[in-house]
Parts: C-alpha cells; sequence; structure tokens
C-alpha cells in the first residue's frame, strides 16, 4: 500500500513557487553524470530515474523518483562539483528548477528551511546506507525482493488484499536496480509468480504476499521514510 511520511514541504513549496518550470519528454535526459551541478531540481509530475553507468557500462539504477521528489545539486556549500549520476526521464515530466546558488541562499537566511533542508539530507544518507547494505550484503534475490518492497511502500495501492505496483516497469530496469542480470530477474520473477507471491500484467507487478517477501530477507521493518526507492 503507498504508505505516508514527513516530505521537505516547506523546501519543495520554495522551489516550485520560486523556481522555473521545465517540461521533458520520455526517455529525456535532464542531466549526465559528469555535467556541472548548477540546479536542484523538483518533481510536479512523472517519474525520474537516477543512474550510474559502472566501469563495465552496465547501469545501476539508484532511485525511482516521482511527484514531489528532490533532486540534483543536493550536495550544498561544496564550490564546483560535478554530478556523479544520470537523471533520465522515465514517465513525461514536469519539473521546477531553481539554480544552486539560489537555493543556498535561502537555506542560510531562512532557519525554518534549514532545518527542514538537515532533516531530508539526513534521511537520503539513510536511504543510501540502507540501498549500499542490501545491494551488497542480499544476494541476487534478497536484492530483488528488497526493491520489490520498497516500490510497494513508494508506489503500492491497495486492491484488495493485494498491493498494486502503479508504474510500468520492465525486466530490464528491475535488474539495473539490483545490479543484477535481466535473465535472473526473469528467473525470479518465474519463481514468485508459479509460487502465487506476485502477478504481472502489463509491465505491473501485483504483490499477493508482501510478508513472504519481508521474511526471506529477514526484513527490520524499517521507517517508512527510509524504505523507499525515491
Amino acid at each position: 500500500m503507498q504508505t505516508t511520511y514527513t516530505e521537505a514541504t516547506l523546501v519543495i513549496e520554495y522551489i516550485i513557487n520560486n523556481g522555473q518550470q521545465l517540461h521533458f519528454d520520455t526517455q529525456h535526459y535532464i542531466y549526465h553524470s559528469g555535467d556541472l551541478c548548477n540546479h536542484i531540481y523538483v518533481i510536479s509530475e512523472g517519474k525520474v530515474i537516477t543512474h550510474r553507468v559502472m566501469e563495465d557500462g552496465k547501469e545501476f539504477n539508484t532511485k525511482l523518483l516521482g511527484r514531489h521528489s528532490i533532486f540534483g545539486s543536493t550536495t550544498l556549500f561544496c564550490g564546483r562539483k560535478t554530478h556523479s549520476l544520470s537523471a533520465r526521464v522515465k514517465e513525461a515530466a514536469i519539473v521546477y528548477s531553481m539554480s544552486k546558488n539560489q537555493f543556498e541562499e535561502a537555506i542560510l537566511n531562512d532557519e525554518v528551511l534549514k532545518y527542514e533542508w538537515l532533516l531530508w539530507v539526513q534521511n537520503e544518507n539513510e536511504k543510501n546506507e540502507y540501498l549500499i547494505r542490501d545491494v551488497y550484503t542480499l544476494g541476487k534475490t534478497g536484492a530483488f525482493y528488497s526493491i520489490l518492497i520498497k516500490l510497494a511502500n513508494t508506489y503500492g495501492v491497495q486492491v484488495d488484499d493485494r498491493i498494486l505496483i502503479n508504474v510500468d516497469l520492465t525486466n530490464h530496469e528491475l535488474a539495473n536496480f539490483c545490479n543484477v542480470t535481466r535473465e535472473s530477474v526473469n528467473r525470479m520473477l518465474s519463481y514468485l509468480k508459479k509460487e502465487n507471491i506476485v502477478s504481472v500484467q502489463h509491465k505491473r507487478i501485483t504483490i499477493h504476499d508482501l510478508d513472504y517477501l519481508k521474511k526471506s530477507i529477514n526484513c527490520e521493518n524499517c521507517p517508512l521514510s527510509i524504505c523507499r526507492i525515491e
């Protein structure tokens, strides 16, 4: 089911009210790895995938960002920096952009914005720590199950006793979130479908037994503000 958590509401409102509205088509890149970090962004509509290209040329997806997600130049007061990730539009998006300099000035001059920003940064750091742990310590199957749980927490919609992940996802995209091959995802999904743990229709996954996924990876029931994919 879709869950609620405390957003950086005032930060989001500030960027939307004072930033520039931009429209991006599907598969358009908002920025590439290596580009200068000059702007911070908030999504109003659509979805964006952030990813890193590894040394072997394989993509590793880090986040699937949706409405009110903050991304871009989120490391402030560090001088000239470049993006370590690329941001590609998955679903046609409306995004608000603000220069990093303007946002830094706002943070310095508004104590409420500053406090909310620090909470957001702390939460993002915790999400990144759990992401690294899951990918590199749970094995292929555990990492995949963890991604399904995060997708359910972020984009899940309750339908009777099931959870529909309300976003189209290819097996290739899922593989890139788990740092595994598409063939591995095919096998794991086939097993879950055979056991009636999940079903897939038109690129949308429905989870029938979320507890099975959680028990399989000894889920610690992390706060829902952390166990998310955005």
